[in-house]
């Protein structure tokens, strides 16, 4: 009788356990970016020590997310390139052999210089063969997605190759600073959503919001000298940029991750945060030039100065002016600093905490002093 009794409640708790829904556990993950330099395409000495600070200091994170720039790349050698790769992977090792981290360890997508040359994109893949193919076919490996533990992680290409027609072998060029295949990524967050994912963050390589550096590209690529009106050309851009940020805000992605831009940075807009984890070895850039911000010359790693910034500022809507922070958003925060930020997921809660060190005086891509804790806050 007793063993009637336990059986039918081992019955009974298995199937109240698979009818209830898979929650979000406590787990943290990594993101850095744009570690390139002079050490055979990376600048090692910053890399090695951020990701030593990070390992050391944070053993319990599932994984890292590296969005592009790894690498300096070359436009005429593709071996080159792929030996700086290996190069990369080189200096990662305690990542790859951290023994409490889940394969692959790291989920990797390209950057722009990663892409310089027709045979790239077939290299990186082999390179990183662990990646997903679940993504676009033109995109395989590049674009995809990921879950653990009910939350779900689309990677997205920003930057590919275009090959044009296949009897003209000039029609060849990089096809960049877009997000390409809309449909395939409101259909992964649809699916997503269906699927009742706790949350669903977002990962690429340029960043929808320049704040420095990369006013005149990223994924507005609004281009040098720009004039107004605006061209049709520069609006479909925009127009690019602009659907795919509302697929983001109307899934409620609480998170976009992504590098290009040498800095440190996070704001919201429409309620989805933008992250910029960008420099894991890059040259640090300076932020957008503020109104009275020396409006005659331009710092050393400066893009623009206000006034030529402001055609700019106006077009993206920014927050110009006396009194403007040169953003999209007022509650922008930015630091100029080599770093990695770590995410912890507490089911409904997530929190991000970015530990960094500012660039040597008078350099651009050496380091100095102990890498610490720059910026924590709350995303929900």
């Amino acid at each position: 009788m007793k063993k009637r009794v336990f059986k039918f409640v081992a019955i009974a708790v298995l199937l109240f356990l698979t009818t209830i829904p898979v929650l979000a556990q406590n787990f943290k993950f990594a993101v850095m970016s744009d570690s390139r330099g002079k050490y055979d395409g990376v600048n090692e000495p910053v890399l090695s020590a951020l990701v030593e600070h990070l390992i050391t200091n944070h053993p319990e994170i599932k994984f890292l997310i590296f969005p592009g720039d790894m690498v300096d790349g070359s436009r005429t050698d593709p071996d080159r390139t792929v030996s700086e790769l290996l190069n990369w992977k080189r200096v990662m090792e305690p990542v790859y052999n951290h023994p409490g981290m889940i394969e692959p360890k790291t989920w990797v997508t390209v950057g722009n210089h990663e892409v310089q040359h027709y045979k790239d994109e077939e290299n990186f893949r082999k390179v990183f063969p662990d990646m997903p193919k679940n993504g676009p076919d033109d995109e395989l490996g590049l674009t995809y997605f990921f879950e653990h533990d009910n939350v779900r992680f689309v990677v997205i290409n920003s930057d590919r190759w275009y090959y044009g027609d296949p009897e003209d072998t000039t029609d060849d060029k990089r096809d960049w600073h877009y997000i390409k295949h809309l449909d395939w990524v409101e259909k992964v967050l649809k699916d997503g959503e269906e699927k009742e994912n706790k949350h669903i963050f977002v990962v690429s390589h340029e960043m929808p919001f320049p704040v420095g550096g990369h006013l005149r590209d990223g994924l507005p690529y609004l281009g040098m000298n720009l004039t107004l009106p605006l061209d049709s050309t520069r609006l479909w851009y925009l127009n690019q940029r602009d659907m795919f940020w509302k697929l983001l805000v109307d899934y409620n992605v609480p998170a976009y991750f992504c590098g290009h831009e040498h800095l440190y940075s996070r704001q919201s807009v429409d309620g989805v945060f933008q992250i910029i984890t960008g420099s894991a070895g890059a040259p640090v850039y300076y932020f957008n030039s503020k109104y009275g911000d020396n409006p005659q010359e331009k710092k050393r790693g400066q893009e623009l100065t206000y006034d030529e910034a402001l055609p700019y500022y106006k077009v993206l809507n920014y927050n110009y002016g006396p009194d403007g922070n040169a953003q999209a958003s007022d509650d922008f925060v930015g630091i100029r600093a080599f770093h990695y930020s770590v995410v912890e997921v507490d089911g409904d809660k997530i929190s991000v905490q970015t530990f960094g060190v500012p660039p040597k005086e008078g350099t651009l891509s050496e380091m100095e002093g102990d890498i610490k804790l720059i910026d924590s806050f709350n995303v929900r």
